[in-house]
């Protein structure tokens, strides 16, 4: 269990590390909760970690409400990436967006992005599982009163679990250019176009 557990911790470091970055890099664009105070408004940027849990929520007025989150998970022996984003717009076409993501998903799973010799022969889908089709890795979380959340389930391959957990700027790579860029990018494609 304490193999387990250590295993978990480092892969919660890497993504806690992904969305604070990611944070850094945008804050001065938004309006912070420190900010907010001596503003006398409602913050547009905030960030939250839990164990194993991290996401980051942009917020304006009639114009965006969106969180991102990352997450790892222990299921059933298996190690996930848990890539997500709410919505919590009416109408939004949740159809549309997951075409979109499959789409890109079952194009860029055979992508070789790496030129390091011990990853230049890996692509995407040998170090990350993904079967883009809603309720394989794709799930749909309808909720009333609050926001719908789209979530990717990304299966760690147990034969490298220890090599990218060796590597861990290659892993953050991946985490950040498979599991989350790719999101991020088709959900705002798809929200413009709502």
């Amino acid at each position: 269990m304490a193999k387990e557990k250590g295993k978990l911790e480092s892969y919660d470091a890497i993504i806690g590390r992904i969305v604070k970055d990611w944070y850094e890099r945008v804050r001065e664009h938004y309006v912070t909760e420190e900010d907010s105070q001596d503003l006398g408004v409602e913050p547009e940027l905030k960030c939250f970690h839990d164990f194993g849990n991290h996401r980051i929520k942009f917020s304006r007025k009639e114009e965006l409400d969106v969180t991102y989150g990352l997450a790892v998970e222990e299921r059933d022996g298996r190690l996930l990436i848990v890539a997500s984003v709410n919505n919590k717009s009416q109408g939004f076409d949740f159809d549309g967006f997951v075409e979109r993501l499959k789409s890109y998903y079952w194009r860029s799973r055979n992508e070789k992005p790496w030129t390091t010799p011990s990853f230049d022969h890996f692509a995407y889908g040998d170090l990350l599982v993904f079967e883009p089709r809603m309720g394989k890795s794709v799930s749909l979380d309808m909720r009333k009163e609050k926001a719908d959340i789209v979530r990717l389930n990304f299966e760690v391959e147990a034969q490298h679990e220890k090599l990218l957990l060796e590597n861990a700027e290659t892993l953050r790579d991946l985490i950040e250019n498979y599991c989350l860029n790719p999101l991020k990018r088709i959900y705002a494609e798809s929200y413009r176009e709502y």
